[in-house]
């Protein structure tokens, strides 16, 4: 089961030095750089969220790989990030459920890139294959503490692309891990690009507030939940949707097809406890747009690929329309009394 921590953090620094690449299509042979020898100053930073029945993600990320329209690649293979305490290493390795939120792990500062259109970022993760050898990547278990081995096919996530202006930008590599996480047949997690996300933080919403408990077990089946605090989730879906089209996180590899209509979730946030034990949900690096927002109870059987037939909202009237707009930072409690 998955969830997202909705305490918002300060960003961690740590920074990332490699010599770029020099000569005919380093900087000048770009053929969308928008001037020639334009470049761009990137930040980008990692977030995730938080899955609950796990205590640790362990990613081992070996390189940073900008594949670039009409331009040589840009490579990163030698990683010194203050906030993990390492130099010059070619592999670093930290734990997603650190930086939940609005906090990341920030991996690149004011790093000089081509201005232009990269067509993707692919992060290569180091896999573990089998229990009987976790030498990279793992879960950790909370019931137990045990550790099963955390899968990449390939060895390496691809994400969507990005354009670099002149000047300073900052992104994050949102990793939605309700959506990208899962447990294999052969007891291992697999992590795949699913629902995984780099956004602009310039032009990127946040989403924030508290969920009253009661709605947690006042209605069938939540009212036999033990405890009643587990399973409750917060759905966030693109456009303002009929409650007949909300349905659970599931992929087009599902094996129980959707009702006709039926729309994915785009991001998915559980609760946690704040200082003031007031439940709270968060979501963080949202594009600026129309989205339905709904809560449900009953989402302990939430699976990352198959359609489960939940039921959402839950309560049947915790639906809500949002519109984002960017950077904007909005508050929405649940329940309202009005729109958000």
């Amino acid at each position: 089961m998955i969830k997202r921590l909705s305490v918002l953090f300060a960003a961690l620094l740590g920074m990332v030095f490699l010599q770029l690449p020099t000569g005919c299509c380093g900087f000048d042979c770009n053929s969308d750089s928008g001037g020639g020898g334009d470049v761009a100053s990137l930040t980008l930073g990692f977030s995730d969220s938080l899955p609950e029945t796990l205590k640790a993600v362990n990613i081992e990320v070996d390189s940073l790989t900008f594949r670039r329209d009409g331009g040589e690649d840009i490579i990163i293979e030698t990683f010194t990030i203050s906030a993990l305490n390492i130099e010059n290493e070619e592999t670093f390795t930290f734990n997603l459920l650190d930086y939940q939120g609005t906090r990341q792990l920030v991996v690149l500062v004011d790093r000089q890139l081509p201005t232009g259109a990269y067509s993707s970022l692919d992060i290569g993760i180091l896999s573990s294959e089998s229990a009987s050898n976790i030498e990279h990547s793992s879960v950790q278990l909370l019931s137990d503490d045990s550790l099963r081995p955390l899968f990449i096919s390939n060895d390496r996530l691809t994400l969507g692309g990005l354009r670099l202006e002149s000047g300073s930008q900052n992104f994050t590599v949102e990793f939605s891990l309700a959506q990208a996480l899962r447990l294999d047949a052969n007891s291992r997690y697999v992590l795949s690009s699913t629902g995984i996300r780099i956004e602009d933080n310039a032009t990127a919403a946040v989403l924030s507030g508290t969920v009253d408990k009661s709605l947690f077990n006042t209605v069938e089946p939540c009212n036999t939940k033990t405890p009643p605090e587990q399973g409750n989730r917060v759905y966030l879906y693109k456009n303002t949707l009929t409650i007949d089209a909300l349905v659970d996180v599931y992929t087009s590899a599902s094996t129980n097809l959707p009702p006709e209509g039926a729309v994915a979730p785009f991001a998915v946030a559980s609760l946690q406890q704040d200082i003031a034990s007031d439940w709270v949900y968060s979501f963080g690096y949202i594009p600026a747009g129309n989205y339905t927002m709904a809560f449900s109870c009953n989402t302990s059987g939430d699976d990352a690929i198959q359609w489960d037939d939940l039921v959402i909202p839950l309560p049947n009237d915790q639906i809500y329309p949002i519109e984002l707009t960017q950077g904007e930072t909005v508050r929405c409690n649940i329940p309202t009394e009005q729109s958000c």
